[in-house]
């Protein structure tokens, strides 16, 4: 059940930001999990010709692959951002916060087993 902030400059209009949504999914889709995705992309401010883009993903602990995971998304959302907004790399973060099974709760039931949602590497 990943959870993904994306916080984009103030500048970016509505039509990139639903892009980016949408692009991001696939890209937490291809690199974490499959399904139960959860994001939010928001403004923050920005000079304007600043294309920061600060990507924060908070999941469920034990998927394996963790650091290969984390590059992989990088890699696919760098990708994205420098298309829509114009981000380089070194413009942009990601940071990857876990939490125990536990600590959420979702729609009154247990979410599948990692086992069930977390998708193969096609580059580790």
């Amino acid at each position: 059940m990943p959870i993904v902030r994306v916080d984009v400059p103030d500048w970016a209009t509505r039509a990139q930001m639903a892009q980016l949504q949408s692009e991001l999914h696939g890209c937490i889709e291809r690199t974490w999990a499959r399904e139960h995705i959860w994001v939010a992309v928001r403004g923050m401010y920005a000079e304007p010709k600043d294309a920061t883009v600060i990507l924060t993903v908070d999941l469920r602990d034990g998927r394996g692959q963790e650091s290969e995971r984390t590059k992989a998304l990088f890699e696919e959302a760098s990708a994205v951002c420098l298309r829509v907004l114009g981000t380089t790399d070194e413009r942009m973060i990601v940071l990857v916060r876990k939490f125990a099974q536990d600590e959420c709760v979702s729609g009154g039931g247990a979410l599948p087993p990692l086992s069930q949602l977390t998708p193969e590497l096609k580059r580790a």
